[in-house]
């Protein structure tokens, strides 16, 4: 039976790396709009995916006008950015997170599905806009499962099958994912948040030395995600 809720438009499907450049170039400031008179030597589909992807991720208006999203990202040091890159995804994939769907545990395969049932995305489409999110979540430092990181087998002809020594050197060599369930925030309830989890997986081993200014930013970082996970009364 197929689902009553209404699916989502189809999700960012650029080159993840084509975004995250683009963006790269506004660390001295924001632009008053974002609009295709930034993206120069972009060609003409590329740039209608750029500005569609932004829209998505909630750092620009539907105007182009940037978001405050967008100027935490291009302002932030590295922790921040990450921050704000999942706040964005968490935002703008509510399917992929919370109860509905574990990533740190999920198939390749679970993860199609649930953009199948969840987007509008088909086709090759879907397959750029899973690579897309892939991309996003290991630059947010997201803990996604080894199977989801997996390449997706093809479909190929009959082979000849290997001798048993060289599948036993092969395993050998390419031992099966193994899945940890290790979590920085232990058995706590607060382990499911990832901006939590993301922001202490960035903690140095205990006894080593950290500058003041990294560790004044890091503790700043953590306030800024406390208020966005438990609102104040």
């Amino acid at each position: 039976m197929e689902s009553n809720e209404k699916k989502q438009a189809a999700p960012p499907y650029v080159a993840y790396k084509t975004l995250s450049n683009f963006l790269d170039r506004f660390k001295q400031g924001v632009p008053a709009r974002i609009d295709r008179g930034l993206m120069g030597s972009m060609s003409g589909a590329a740039q209608s995916q750029v500005t569609t992807a932004l829209r998505f991720l909630g750092m620009i208006s539907d105007k182009g006008i940037p978001q405050q999203l967008l100027h935490r990202y291009v302002s932030g040091q590295d922790d921040e950015r990450r921050v704000a890159l999942l706040e964005a995804l968490t935002n703008s994939y509510p399917f992929l997170f919370g109860d509905r769907f574990d990533l740190s545990r999920a198939t390749g395969q679970q993860l199609r599905e649930a953009f199948e049932t969840n987007t509008s995305a088909t086709g090759e489409t879907l397959g750029r806009c899973i690579a897309f999110f892939k991309d996003a979540a290991a630059d947010a430092m997201l803990i996604l499962s080894p199977y989801i990181k997996e390449k997706r087998a093809r479909a190929a002809g009959p082979r000849k099958r290997p001798s048993a020594q060289k599948e036993r050197s092969r395993a050998d060599q390419n031992p099966a994912p193994q899945h940890s369930s290790f979590s920085p925030l232990g058995g706590m309830p607060a382990q499911t948040s990832l901006l939590l989890s993301g922001l202490f997986m960035r903690l140095p081993k205990p006894g080593t030395k950290w500058e003041r200014e990294e560790r004044e930013r890091w503790v700043q970082t953590l306030n800024n995600v406390l208020l966005l996970e438990y609102p104040e009364v």
